[in-house]
């Protein structure tokens, strides 16, 4: 399996509009964060898939090189994480296949909301992105072989999903893991992408210091933070940071 890292930034991306700040100024690309998304390739037999749809979902797709696409999993409907679905429905041009997309049961009618058009039939004549929702189950099911769990995490007034696929797991946008959630899944992730917004605390996100303790407590061999603000500049920042933990860059790729 291979994970490839499409954005690591935050709701704003990096850099900020208007900002000028020395991160959102700096020529470092490390430091150029694009909205927090992942590809997820799975080779024998070979599937492609996403985890979330950002805003920049067309450029992440051309950077990336993906001309097919097999599924898309959602963590939640915020705009940074799903505002770049209708770029689907390029895949439709030229594969003509409905795109199954998973996500939980409680944001399905907030999505559908967002999105009317491509659930109702409008007046609308171009053509729209050809996708199926499959709301998540309690149990685990597979894909390619692969056993894929999750759970729904606390953020704000919302949940978000984490995703486990095989012994990599991805979590975004949360404020805690539930102490179910690491007994169940400790010792069980090798590797493992999950935000840590900033160094300071925030009152929906996880910090960068509690994420790295999530990562202690779930026994992961290697933990890699991503959803970065523009307080976190990467070359000076990563000094910080315990053996076994690493901040995300666009591009970033990973194999499992």
């Amino acid at each position: 399996m291979r994970v490839k890292i499409l954005g690591c930034g935050t709701s704003a991306g990096v850099p900020i509009i208007g900002c000028g700040c020395n991160v959102c100024r700096s020529q470092d690309p490390h430091n150029k964060r694009l909205r927090s998304s992942i590809a997820i390739e799975i080779r024998k037999p070979h599937i492609q898939l996403v985890i979330d749809t950002t805003p920049e979902f067309r450029l992440q797709m051309l950077h990336a090189g993906i001309c097919d696409l097999d599924g898309v999993f959602m963590t939640h409907t915020h705009a940074d994480h799903c505002h770049g679905f209708d770029d689907l429905r390029a895949f439709h041009f030229w594969n003509k296949k409905t795109t199954p997309v998973w996500m939980a049961a409680v944001h399905v009618q907030d999505f559908q909301r967002r999105f009317p058009y491509l659930f109702q039939k409008t007046s609308y004549l171009g053509t729209t992105a050809s996708v199926e929702i499959h709301t998540l189950a309690k149990s685990p099911f597979q894909i390619a072989g692969v056993e894929v769990e999750h759970a729904e995490l606390p953020h704000g007034s919302t949940v978000s999903t984490t995703y486990k696929i095989g012994a990599f797991a991805y979590a975004t946008d949360f404020q805690y893991f539930p102490d179910e959630l690491i007994a169940r899944w400790k010792g069980k992730i090798h590797t493992m992408v999950a935000s840590g917004l900033r160094f300071k605390s925030h009152p929906t996100h996880s910090s960068i210091s509690e994420t790295t303790e999530l990562f202690r407590q779930l026994g992961v061999k290697r933990g890699i933070i991503t959803h970065l603000t523009h307080d976190v500049e990467y070359i000076r920042d990563s000094k910080t940071l315990p053996p076994g933990v690493e901040f995300a860059f666009d591009g970033m790729t990973l194999d499992l």
